[in-house]
């Protein structure tokens, strides 16, 4: 039977080792060092106008904020897994993203020029911050204007048009149907 229990320990996740790149936490977590239990939340954003690749990213629990805007040099190049955007149309500073470890994920504009938009409704007036405001799966999420020339007949700058593809912790209790659609 010692052969048989520790078989099923091994096979618990619950008993496993921590990777060996965490230090020894006796069991106690800290926010500092998040334990592999504890997965980070994720935004997964699906392009509707074309104006970037879909995008899956972690995003830190409040305090913290994950920046949104304008990529300015090389390190604000966008990639799939980051808040910039090439975008003409974008503040360098849009908007913030931050987590709750319930799961929950809340954007708000800081002063952006050109606005953000969640289904169609702008978070704030021009140049002003506005309040937190939860995202949800397949909510709209827009950041920008479509900039049109003179004659109002071609967009210039295109806006970020963007779906909510998934919000929150994959594979946490309150989340785990979300990611059957």
């Amino acid at each position: 039977s010692d052969v048989c229990s520790s078989d099923l320990s091994a096979a618990s996740p619950i008993a496993s080792p921590q990777p060996p790149t965490q230090p020894q936490q006796n069991g106690v977590r800290t926010a500092a060092s998040p334990v592999s239990n504890e997965p980070t939340a994720v935004l997964a954003l699906l392009p509707m106008n074309g104006t970037f690749e879909r995008k899956q990213i972690s995003v830190p629990f409040f305090p913290d904020v994950l920046r949104i805007g304008r990529q300015t040099n090389a390190k604000t190049i966008p990639t799939p897994s980051n808040g910039f955007f090439d975008s003409k149309v974008l503040s360098r500073q849009h908007a913030e993203v931050w987590a709750e470890r319930n799961g929950k994920i809340w954007i708000r504009d800081v002063k952006s020029s050109n606005g953000t938009f969640v289904n169609g409704h702008r978070l704030s007036p021009e140049n002003r911050d506005s309040e937190p405001h939860e995202l949800h799966q397949h909510d709209t999420l827009e950041l920008g204007i479509d900039i049109v020339s003179e004659d109002q007949k071609v967009i210039v700058h295109h806006k970020v048009s963007a779906k909510v593809e998934y919000v929150g912790i994959p594979g946490s209790s309150n989340n785990v149907l979300d990611l059957q659609n």
